[in-house]
């Protein structure tokens, strides 16, 4: 008869090696879509989501897989797949980093002291939040992050 130590033990040893095995599946799944879909040659320009990687796509991006599959694109970058869901303010294509947009210079000159530019004018792809000051287009701090591939790095995951 086993010691209930031993049985404890062996029944650690067994959650520990499932646990093991899960994870070891969930990169083995990651790297094959990573490299089905980001195989050699595959260019860094954002595509639209193909339905069967909507429902792992929701689950990276923290979204119900409905909204994902309307509006979702995917992109490859050094061999990593990420996918990125267009938002009320999300935007997925290049971001703009003019710091000098006409667009925002003629609305200052409407709005001289104007707290905020609303997106109609500045669009979605800006990293910058802008202001006026008497006319004169302001940045405010800390701008968006862009990726080396010119993305805005944080509306962006990586699909594991």
């Amino acid at each position: 008869m086993r010691s209930s130590r031993n049985a404890s033990a062996e029944l650690a040893m067994f959650v520990a090696l499932l646990a093991a095995s899960f994870a070891l599946s969930a990169t083995a799944s990651a790297a094959g879509l990573a490299a089905a879909y980001c195989g050699a040659g595959a260019g860094s320009g954002d595509r639209p989501l193909p339905p069967e990687l909507a429902a792992a796509a929701a689950q990276a991006l923290g979204l119900d897989a409905a909204i994902v599959g309307t509006g979702a694109y995917y992109r490859c970058s050094n061999r990593r797949l990420l996918v990125c869901a267009v938002g009320a303010n999300l935007w997925c294509g290049k971001a703009e980093t003019d710091a000098k947009p006409a667009a925002v210079a003629a609305y200052c000159r409407r709005h001289p002291d104007a707290a905020m530019a609303p997106m109609a004018v500045t669009g979605h792809a800006t990293i910058y939040a802008w202001r006026c000051a008497r006319g004169v287009p302001q940045i405010e701090p800390s701008p968006q992050s862009v990726d080396p591939d010119g993305y805005i790095a944080d509306n962006w995951r990586e699909l594991d």
